[in-house]
């Protein structure tokens, strides 16, 4: 950790219960920089950007939140949507002082299902979003939803298959993560197997959401940044449906592990159009 950041944990209140956050800034202080909130992909949580995080938080506060039933964030009783998602964010922000009455708004990074989260929350709770920074879009049409739904749709088998376990290792462990460190890839194991049972949730609401038409009701300046992986054509495609959208392709340097990969070199695209 970067001896000019100081990082630390805390928890908010939503809709759900208890939500854990982990909060990082400069020594220094925060200065007057819009503070940026990151919403995690599923079903890992917000320790994602821990590495990212780091090298945004040079010049400014970043928060990241686990998602309700994600991390150390308490967990919904039963599935939810992800406008409910975004709504347990807004309480939360909202909880801590910032909104239009309060501190103001945030900027919002967003990954995977974070994209959608941070979507729903800006269509829903404008005076909490300033701007907008997406990569890895979870922008679906019928075919890909149907396709992702045959995958990751619905329970799964992690009580009931003792192949289920040593497969997500070998995947995420041994096989996957090019560029991460064998104990960051742990670390994100270890968060994916925290959600236990529930683990489904975040994936089916993204699988659910209508994310097409509530693109096109974001008033506010959005970044789409294009890398090289699975979503980077989803990401690109979703210019067509938002009003005030600036692309990005990065995809010469930036794949899926980018969080930790190139982290000051993402923070920096983003921390550009941040301050635009």
């Amino acid at each position: 950790m970067s001896t000019s950041i100081k990082v630390w944990r805390t928890y908010g209140e939503g809709r759900y219960g208890q939500m854990h956050i982990t909060c990082a800034q400069p020594i220094k202080g925060p200065g007057r920089k819009t503070p940026v909130i990151c919403f995690h992909q599923s079903p890992i949580s917000g320790s994602q950007f821990r590495v990212f995080q780091e090298a945004m938080a040079e010049d400014r506060l970043v928060l990241c939140p686990d998602t309700p039933g994600f991390g150390g964030s308490d967990a919904p009783g039963a599935p939810v949507t992800i406008p409910d998602y975004a709504g347990a964010m807004a309480d939360m922000l909202e909880n801590l002082g910032y909104g239009a009455k309060g501190k103001g708004p945030v900027d919002v990074v967003g990954c995977h299902t974070g994209t959608l989260i941070g979507t729903a929350l800006a269509v829903s709770h404008p005076n909490l979003v300033r701007k907008i920074a997406f990569a890895s879009l979870g922008l679906f049409n019928d075919a890909e939803r149907a396709k992702m739904k045959a995958q990751y749709g619905g329970p799964q088998p992690i009580l009931t298959d003792p192949a289920y376990v040593p497969k997500a290792f070998d995947t995420m462990v041994m096989s996957g993560g090019h560029g991460i460190q064998p104990e960051r890839r742990l670390e994100m194991f270890a968060e994916r197997l925290r959600s236990g049972t529930k683990s489904w949730y975040g994936p089916e609401a993204s699988l659910n959401y209508d994310c097409e038409t509530a693109l096109k009701q974001v008033t506010q300046p959005v970044l789409l940044l294009v890398m090289n992986e699975m979503l980077g054509p989803n990401t690109r495609r979703a210019k067509d449906f938002v009003k005030n959208a600036t692309v990005s392709d990065v995809s010469a340097w930036a794949e899926h592990n980018v969080w930790d990969e190139h982290p000051h070199k993402f923070a920096d695209e983003m921390r550009g159009f941040f301050d635009a």
